[in-house]
């Protein structure tokens, strides 16, 4: 087994692809499916890693940055999802799940964490508004703009190095517990995450549908954990 995060690449590779979520915005680098895209060129493992990315692809699939709305930062997801798969050499589902489950309350606070960075900058957009008003020659937004992704770069590895550690010692301890079940199979997560992607058709009908693929959906877990 290879000596828990040895690789730094790793962190840095979550930390410089999320600087795309405001540095190099082109709307599809952050999706949870090109960061798996990008996983597999690196590491060549197509499996779980595409499985990990739909899911979140579609649990988040309405989720878009507009305005002053930030969403959870899915990079983390699959990038974290995937460096515990690796360290583990995990392929169950029943191991894998529980993993990505731990990953979203830490996208949620990265989404804060920028949310509160990008408030802090608004100070200097009035100081780069003052020097090209009165002082010109001070005027230097380069100098900002380069400061904020640094600030933003530190954020994403030092709290991402901790996070993912911190999901390395909870499965430490969790992994003893997490039998293999049957019932929960990659289709079936897909599905459940697909719940979320029809919701977001803002369609009565499909409305409808979710709450039935719901009922059915708790109907049979509840069925195979009985029968289990």
């Amino acid at each position: 087994m290879r000596p828990p995060l040895d690789d730094i690449s790793e962190r840095f590779f979550f930390a410089l692809f999320s600087l795309t979520r405001f540095s190099l915005n082109l709307g599809f680098l952050d999706r949870p499916l090109v960061v798996g895209f990008f996983i597999i060129l690196l590491t060549g493992q197509i499996f779980p890693t595409m499985y990990v990315a739909a899911f979140f692809e579609l649990l988040w699939i309405d989720l878009i940055p507009a305005g002053t709305f930030i969403p959870p930062n899915a990079i983390f997801c699959v990038a974290a999802t995937m460096v515990v798969v690796e360290i583990y050499s995990l392929s169950d589902t029943s191991q894998i799940f529980p993993i990505m489950v731990m990953t979203i309350p830490v996208a949620i606070l990265f989404s804060i964490l920028e949310g509160k960075q990008r408030k802090a900058q608004n100070k200097n957009y009035n100081i780069i508004l003052q020097q090209s008003r009165k002082t010109a020659a001070r005027y230097n937004p380069q100098s900002m703009i380069n400061s904020s992704l640094i600030q933003l770069l530190l954020i994403y590895l030092t709290v991402g190095t901790a996070a993912i550690y911190g999901l390395v010692f909870i499965y430490e301890h969790l992994s003893p517990y997490l039998v293999h079940r049957d019932y929960l199979s990659w289709p079936l997560l897909l599905l459940m995450a697909s719940i979320s992607a029809l919701a977001a058709l803002r369609i009565r009908k499909a409305y409808f549908s979710l709450v039935l693929g719901l009922t059915l959906v708790s109907g049979y877990l509840a069925w195979q954990i009985f029968l289990a």
